[in-house]
């Protein structure tokens, strides 16, 4: 599915849409470290599970938009993730792997 067929579809997780895919390449470990703008963009997703989106509306955008990716996404790189951008947050907000449930 293209982007934008997918913002359509989709049209609340545009930021996610727009943020998220400069992770991925660490995520299915294409890269060894993550960019410096995945991390500026983590940051940015962060802050929308806490004060805008929700981590549950992330979540499902980050599901639609990985929907049949391949290679998938690594569990070690996403636990890393946080800890390698060195984020503000020691965390992540929002949950990220390939069998999420986003209900809870």
């Amino acid at each position: 599915m293209s982007h934008q067929s997918k913002l359509a579809q989709y049209p609340l997780c545009e930021p996610v849409f727009e943020y998220f895919p400069d992770c991925l390449a660490f995520l299915v470990g294409f890269y060894c470290k993550p960019t410096k703008i995945c991390c500026r963009h983590v940051d940015k997703l962060n802050i929308l599970a806490k004060h805008g989106l929700g981590p549950r509306t992330i979540c499902f955008c980050i599901q639609a938009s990985g929907k049949g990716t391949q290679p998938r996404l690594l569990p070690s790189r996403i636990n890393s993730l946080p800890i390698m951008c060195h984020t503000a947050h020691t965390h992540l907000s929002f949950p990220i792997s390939d069998s999420m449930d986003c209900n809870k």
